[in-house]
């Protein structure tokens, strides 16, 4: 079983237009909403991809039903901490013509103390039928920082292998449990250890001393560049296809999915790389937070490239 971890749920609302016009008039071609959150598209792609998986996290009593109904429609089972509160609405300005995403995201409503400690017990009763834990996205106000770290070092213990895919002092403070692996994106990675990458050596370079830290693997997605992977055997690199993309939201979620298909069938280093980009490029192939296909993963599969980094 791979279970995911979401504790700011939302509904993202993905607007697409051809050629955004700053300060303009810009027309609308097509709009979409879904339910979501990192965990719940991680989920997505993985019970698409014919795992099994299972929901846990908070829920906002306003609109939880949205979450529910879409987890439901593919039969992916959940428990959820009720929480006071309505569900964030993200708003995504997706510019066809440039393929580029504007993101407008909101923060969530804040959590109560007593709720926290009620999902810290919701993972600690779970670890035990997982093989596998995504800790990934935001955290509504009231969530320590370090919640990620906290929870990783319970599910570390009861020999669970854990993924954390976050940002800022959520990342480092969960870095300093020792996921066996992260994922964060050029951004992320650049912002949380003060760098500036010019090349994927130096990439490799920094993940080399997060990995002396204690996590096993680094993966940093590059968006149109491709990816990295990294390990103490060494580096990896997948370049990106040229596709036609119709949406780019949760495609670093579907590389993580496929990364934790990878993990859960055993399979190397570059099969793991290769699983994650094939979902993502099968993400971006459609709407809105629709995400990867079985169809559109297997046919990318067998395109996607991998070649090993020489430091």
């Amino acid at each position: 079983m791979i279970t995911t971890l979401t504790l700011n749920p939302c509904i993202d609302k993905t607007v697409v237009i051809g050629g955004f016009k700053y300060g303009g008039l810009n027309r609308v071609i097509d709009t979409r909403t879904d339910a979501s959150g990192k965990g719940i598209n991680v989920s997505i792609v993985i019970s698409q991809l014919g795992e099994q998986t299972k929901c846990l996290g908070f829920n906002f009593l306003n609109g939880k039903n949205l979450v529910c109904e879409r987890l439901e429609k593919h039969a992916i089972p959940y428990e959820f901490i009720d929480v006071e509160g309505t569900l964030r609405t993200n708003i995504k300005i997706f510019d066809r013509e440039s393929g580029i995403m504007t993101e407008l995201n909101e923060s969530g409503h804040c959590v109560r103390e007593e709720s926290v400690a009620l999902l810290k017990e919701l993972v600690v009763s779970n670890v035990k039928d997982t093989e596998i834990m995504v800790f990934n996205g935001s955290v509504p106000a009231g969530v320590p920082k370090d919640i990620y770290g906290q929870l990783i070092e319970k599910a570390n213990y009861a020999g669970v292998k854990t993924i954390l895919d976050a940002e800022g002092e959520l990342l480092l403070e969960g870095i300093k449990s020792g996921p066996f692996f992260i994922k964060p994106n050029l951004y992320e990675f650049e912002t949380a250890f003060g760098i500036k990458v010019k090349d994927v050596k130096d990439v490799v370079k920094v993940s080399k001393g997060i990995i002396e830290s204690g996590v096993k693997i680094v993966c940093v997605s590059l968006g149109k560049d491709g990816a990295v992977l990294v390990s103490r055997d060494g580096a990896w690199y997948s370049p990106a296809l040229r596709i036609k993309v119709r949406g780019v939201q949760g495609a670093g979620d579907s590389l993580v999915a496929g990364v934790c298909i990878a993990l859960r069938r055993g399979l190397e280093l570059p099969e793991m790389l290769r699983y994650g980009m094939a979902a993502a490029h099968a993400s971006l192939l459609r709407d809105g937070t629709l995400l990867c296909t079985r169809e559109d993963f297997d046919n990318m599969l067998s395109k996607i490239k991998v070649e090993k980094i020489i430091a």
